[in-house]
């Protein structure tokens, strides 16, 4: 399989041109027969998939140049009225002032195509959906031009699940394979016309569904989006009561809650949009959450100020007076995460997966391992920027690839702390020496240094003689080394 990324001087080209120079059309044209010519490929093998821009590549590449399998979901047939719309795409492939005439050049690139040939010799399969906000204009008018077309097949979707342009190729992607793996066989599905998805909708059984599901204990809280800025959680995602009330709608007040240690903190969230709840939450029928999604009240995020050390877990709750309903549940994330930051004399840590969330607040300066190896052979104070680098690493938790473990660097006071995250890099010579003899594990990125190589700038540092630490946080363990001291006037 080949993959070609529409990406070039950092913009898009439809594969075809830019100021309506089509040298990027031949490039890629030649890295196909490149390829098809090291697997030993003919043109009639070939299948060309493409959804939306790559839909349109897919139909031009295919019919221009013979590839006999094309695959495209809801492609745009008039790119030169589709790009000038969209004025950065449209400046680069059809030139600073997007003259009439360029625009009708691709306008007709794949019609007139389609006019001499009618697809004649293809395997052509388009899936599309009335639905899409383009079909009117960009699929519904060209259908007629498949007319010489023996295999041509169009897949029209009609599913609750799919209500825009970007939620065909998703909804088709079993299909797709199919169809894709049948081509690759040697094999040619003949669909002909077909309306897949299923619009009926018994509206009394969907009511009492929703209703009932409603009533019920059922709560959703996803988180999306998450960050830490300073001593701030910067969270986002989905929080609603499924299910629909036979009422009308109501609206409903999120708060955050944080708790551990037998001690709880809450703090309200603001309601914002949520889009495609309707498919991602589908459960038999489709209901779109508007509303569902959260965000913190303030942009810089929820304070944790007063929190003291420890393992908290995060809830989210949701209410609805006029319903009577107050409801509970754990947060959970989308994905897993495990994001660690450095704030003053604390490691902040917010780590998610599908069962839980949960923040942990532990000081930066950890444990003083003797399986430590640790090195600082260059470091350096100019004015107030102060610059660390060399190797910390444990004997036993491998460092063998970007991102094994958080580095911090910690300047300890006797008024303040202050700490900072370091990067690595992966220096396998400069490690091997330190890696101790009979131990076979990989060590190669345990290299740490400020961002770089540049320092980093003590501004704000109240002046005074602090201790150095090197910090090391990986999975559950903080790992410390002593790094100095330094004065700052």
């Amino acid at each position: 399989m080949l993959w070609i990324r529409d990406t070039f001087d950092g913009h898009y080209s439809y594969y075809m041109c830019r100021g309506m120079n089509f040298d990027i059309e031949t490039a890629v044209l030649g890295l196909i027969e490149r390829t098809m010519g090291q697997l030993g490929l003919t043109r009639d093998q070939i299948s060309v998939l493409g959804v939306s821009k790559g839909g349109s590549a897919a139909l031009y590449f295919g019919l221009k140049y013979g590839f006999r399998n094309i695959v495209t979901v809801v492609p745009q047939f008039l790119v030169g009225s589709y790009v000038r719309d969209r004025a950065e795409t449209g400046r680069y492939m059809l030139g600073d002032d997007m003259p009439q005439s360029h625009v009708d050049l691709l306008d007709g690139a794949i019609p007139e195509l389609l006019k001499a040939y009618g697809g004649q010799g293809h395997n052509v399969y388009l899936f599309t959906s009335e639905a899409d906000e383009q079909y009117e204009t960009e699929i519904s008018p060209h259908l007629q031009l498949f007319w010489a077309c023996e295999n041509f097949n169009l897949i029209r979707t009609n599913s609750q699940l799919v209500r825009q342009h970007g939620e065909v190729s998703g909804y088709n992607l079993p299909l797709m394979l199919g169809v894709l793996s049948a081509l690759s066989d040697g094999a040619q599905p003949r669909l002909g016309f077909v309306e897949n998805g299923d619009a009926q909708v018994n509206s009394v059984e969907r009511q009492r569904y929703l209703a009932d599901l409603r009533s019920g204990e059922a709560l959703t809280a996803v988180l999306n989006k998450q960050d830490i800025r300073g001593n701030n959680l910067i969270l986002s995602g989905h929080a609603f009561l499924p299910g629909e009330s036979p009422h009308g709608e109501f609206p409903t007040t999120k708060s955050l809650v944080v708790e551990g240690g037998g001690r709880h903190w809450e703090w309200p969230l603001a309601t914002v949009e949520a889009k495609h709840t309707y498919s991602l939450y589908f459960d038999r029928y489709a209901r779109d959450y508007a509303d569902g999604g959260f965000e913190p009240e303030a942009k810089t995020g929820i304070p944790m100020t007063g929190i003291p050390g420890g393992a908290y877990d995060l809830s989210v709750r949701v209410t609805s007076p006029a319903e009577g309903i107050d409801r509970r549940t754990k947060l959970v994330a989308r994905r897993p995460f495990d994001i660690r930051r450095p704030f003053g004399g604390l490691e902040i840590s917010l780590v998610g997966d599908e069962e839980r969330v949960r923040l942990l607040r532990r000081p930066v300066i950890g444990h003083f391992s003797q399986e430590t190896a640790f090195s600082l052979e260059k470091s350096w104070l100019k004015e107030r920027t102060l610059h660390v680098e060399r190797v910390f690493f444990v004997h036993g938790i491998e460092a063998a690839a970007h991102g094994h473990a958080s580095y911090y660097l910690v300047l300890r006071g006797a008024q303040a702390t202050y700490s900072f995250r370091l990067g690595m890099s992966r220096k396998p010579a400069v490690v091997r020496p330190h890696v101790r003899r009979g131990d076979f594990g990989s060590y190669e990125f345990a290299y740490f240094a400020t961002s770089g190589y540049k320092g980093i700038a003590l501004t704000n540092a109240v002046p005074g003689e602090y201790e150095v630490f090197i910090s090391m946080s990986t999975g559950g363990s903080l790992f410390s080394a002593a790094a100095g001291g330094v004065t700052l006037s």
